[in-house]
């Protein structure tokens, strides 16, 4: 984060600040053109409210009972923030910075920060349970984002009230995916310190990451995807999000999505991709699994997009029961997940595996599972656990990669009450904690910060874990298991992984073999189509479709074919049996069409020392054959005239 450029007014503006003031007070009314348009309104409103701007703080604040209820009220809004508002205090603090968050009605629930500056009246202000709406405390940077729904700066004396003129703030509202107003993030300092002016852009920028991360976390069970015009911007806080349903319908979409489309919420939501974008939902989805990004086609432009969440990944479920569970007790959780005869099927190097780690866990040894993306790893882990002796235990999951660094070591040890400025109320139970008598499955190991690794190595060499703000050890008792899809040596070797966690993790190592890579990918698809069959019907694949299915190298895995499945039932009609290639999307045909161009030909060349050769001379051959024809030679070989073409125009550009 590079330091900020002075954004002060100048001494020009402050002067007319003065001026209006004066105003005000000799005249009763504020000036029209003296001020800023949105500090002169909200200056009318304070008025009008019948503040005086010569008034004392309001001290009057929330109990102490009242502010744990309403932090409890916020909790999701306090943990999302927790990452943004601990990097800005840690580089703004030394500076004198003060970071806070508020709710919806501009009350504050924390604050964290440098508070030298402040005298004693403006401290207790300043505290959590503090209301600093408009008509209580004026033109304020909390209150007024409120008030007018975006970013706002206030410098100084632009403040209503006299006695926080002393202060420059900044501050932005926080929006949830409907556009309504769910608090406030603002960054406050002395006016006079030049180390740290208010710097409106890095709390946009702030407040921008928590919207995105209530936004994923609001839609697990859509599809949530990242947009933008320039790809070098997906996954950022810049990045649009839009969250959509298996038919292509928009639940959702985030500001940015609104502003990159130039399109208003109420164009986007409930309408279908197809019709705003030209694109069949099924299609998209078979680009971003197999391609890993995809293309939104406008009248404004052309946009990229990435998949960042699919629901249901794999054929099992996780219900959980919705009976309020004790705070110091694991939430009761159902497991499915198939057999792991059924995920082993007749591969013999899986069966190997499983089996392995089967007994691995029956003698309380890690299982370290590697696959690439897609291959299924945590179904996996739920089948270890399920077949395991503590299958009647919790089996607690943890995405390493998908927790915010400042999150994670909270989220995987907890917390006793009063850790940090927003715990919520009674602390909370780890994962760690959650998992006891259980399985804890920790996805994506490889992508666990270096200094939480040695905690972690710890707690696996010691069987006890110490919660943040607590003092007292809790002993363990779980099984553990990791999967990454990274190599975890290599990552040993470049000092990215301690060697010493590595060699702990790694009691058995599982690898799931890609699925292009499996000898029995014939049997698994029927027996995955059965599993997402939905109403019990017998449905079958046309057998050429099914042969060129066996012949694709399905880079996005078990999930690309989970999702290529799924979008074929999904377009059957009721009495329909058999999925053909009129289920199919067309991109995703050709694809398996140009597969199937590739196999002939090579067959056909028999190995020949120079295949590029050979391939040329045994189109051409069948060229001459079929004087010149192309749909007779397309035929001939087996493949559509436009791979023919393709094939042509490659050949003969080398």
């Amino acid at each position: 984060m590079n330091k900020p450029s002075n954004p002060f007014t100048s001494t020009g503006s402050l002067h007319s600040v003065e001026i209006a003031r004066q105003h005000l007070l000799q005249q009763g009314e504020v000036p029209s053109g003296v001020l800023r348009s949105e500090i002169e309104d909200s200056w009318q409103r304070s008025v009008e409210a019948g503040l005086d701007c010569g008034a004392p703080l309001d001290l009057e604040n929330l109990s102490g009972d009242s502010v744990v209820d309403l932090k409890e009220k916020n909790r999701s809004l306090i943990e999302a923030a927790h990452p943004e508002v601990k990097q800005l205090v840690d580089y703004f603090a030394s500076v004198g910075g003060l970071v806070m968050l508020a709710d919806a009605n501009a009350t504050i629930l924390g604050v964290k920060g440098e508070k030298r500056h402040l005298d004693s009246k403006m401290r207790y202000a300043l505290q959590p349970g503090a209301n600093w709406d408009e008509t209580l405390r004026g033109t304020n940077a909390v209150g007024t984002a409120v008030v007018d729904r975006c970013p706002v700066m206030i410098t100084g004396n632009e403040h209503f009230l006299d006695s926080v003129g002393y202060l420059s703030c900044c501050s932005a509202p926080i929006t949830d995916a409907a556009g309504e107003v769910l608090g406030v993030l603002d960054l406050t300092s002395p006016t006079d310190n030049r180390d740290l002016p208010p710097n409106s852009s890095l709390v946009q920028q702030a407040v921008r990451s928590i919207e995105n991360r209530m936004f994923s976390g609001q839609f697990q069970q859509q599809i949530v995807l990242s947009v933008h015009s320039r790809p070098e911007y997906l996954r950022s806080s810049w990045q649009g999000l839009m969250a959509l349903e298996l038919d292509g319908y928009i639940q959702a979409a985030n500001e940015q999505a609104c502003q990159l489309l130039n399109r208003k919420r109420e164009q986007l939501v409930g309408k279908n991709l197809e019709e705003l974008f030209g694109v069949r939902p099924e299609a998209l989805l078979t680009d971003l699994h197999r391609k890993g990004r995809g293309q939104l086609h406008t009248r404004n432009g052309d946009f990229v997009c990435e998949l960042l969440h699919f629901p249901n990944s794999l054929p099992s479920s996780v219900k959980t029961h919705t009976d309020k569970p004790n705070r110091k007790v694991t939430k009761k959780v159902e497991i499915k997940a198939p057999k792991l005869t059924e995920l082993s099927g007749k591969d013999a190097r899986l069966q190997k595996g499983v089996r392995m780690g089967s007994r691995a866990l029956a003698h309380e040894l890690p299982v370290l599972i590697q696959g690439e993306t897609g291959t299924g790893k945590e179904v996996m882990a739920k089948s270890l656990h399920l077949d395991s002796r503590r299958s009647a235990g919790p089996f607690v999951a943890v995405n390493c990669a998908a927790i915010p660094e400042g999150l994670i070591e909270s989220e995987l040890f907890g917390y006793r009450e009063g850790a940090f400025t927003g715990s919520r109320k009674g602390g909370m139970v780890g994962r760690l904690e959650q998992a006891q008598g259980g399985t804890l499955f920790l996805d994506e190991i490889g992508d666990m910060p270096l200094a939480l690794q040695a905690r972690l190595l710890r707690v696996l060499q010691e069987r006890t874990i110490a919660p943040l703000g607590g003092a007292e050890e809790i002993a363990l008792d779980i099984a553990v298991i990791c999967a990454s899809h990274r190599d975890l040596k290599a990552l040993v070797a470049e000092g990215c992984f301690r060697e010493d966690l590595y060699y702990r993790l790694n009691g058995v190592c599982l690898r799931i073999p890609a699925f292009r890579d499996r000898t029995d990918k014939l049997e698994f698809t029927r027996y995955f189509l059965n599993q997402l069959t939905p109403d019990g019907r017998s449905i079958e694949i046309a057998p050429e479709l099914m042969r060129q299915l066996q012949d694709y190298h399905w880079p996005g895995n078990i999930r690309q074919l989970e999702t290529t499945l799924r979008v074929a039932i999904a377009f059957m009609e009721p009495d329909e049996r058999l999925i053909d290639s009129s289920h199919i999307s067309d991109d995703f045909l050709e694809e398996l069409s140009s597969v199937h161009a590739d196999n002939v030909i090579n067959e056909l060349v028999g190995g020949a020392p120079s295949l590029k050769s050979t391939e040329l001379q045994t189109i051409q051959q069948t060229l001459q054959q079929h004087e010149g024809n192309i749909s007779a030679t397309a035929t001939a070989l087996g493949i559509s005239r436009a791979t023919l073409y393709r094939k042509l125009k490659i050949i003969e550009g080398e």
